[in-house]
């Protein structure tokens, strides 16, 4: 009986230790933000999403990996980060660049007008922030 108990618990602490939790996939933006995040490709390569805020919307807490952005709509969004750091994205049309890891943090349209963007994710870049 006691062999039976401890391999039981040997194989349900090994099957935690590697499924992924549900904290973590709620990190994706994808999952977590559905309402405002649309996946445009998917591949072994990439994964292009495009991110439509109106005005006062507000995407649940949310990681991105390394990849490129480009803004389709000009806005104004505020950015909370886990660590309580907030930052304002005056985002222009057209702007564009590289964009390293992200951490946790929520995203809030605090602008007068529907803003969006377009960020193609690496899959071979660095993910973690």
């Amino acid at each position: 009986m006691k062999t039976f108990a401890r391999t039981s618990a040997l194989a349900l602490a090994l099957t935690v230790a590697f499924v992924p939790t549900g904290t973590a996939l709620a990190q994706d933006a994808a999952v977590v933000a559905k309402d405002h995040y649309k996946v445009l490709v998917d591949n072994a390569h990439v994964r292009v999403v495009e991110n439509v805020l109106k005005p006062g919307e507000k995407d649940a807490t949310h990681t991105h990996p390394a990849g490129w952005f480009y803004v389709t709509k000009p806005g104004t969004m505020k950015v909370v980060h886990a660590d309580g750091k907030v930052e304002t994205w005056h985002a222009k049309a057209g702007e564009q660049g590289w964009m390293e890891a992200e951490g946790p943090h929520t995203s809030e349209n605090v602008g007068k007008t529907t803003m969006g963007f377009v960020l193609v994710e690496v899959k071979s870049a660095a993910t973690k922030p």
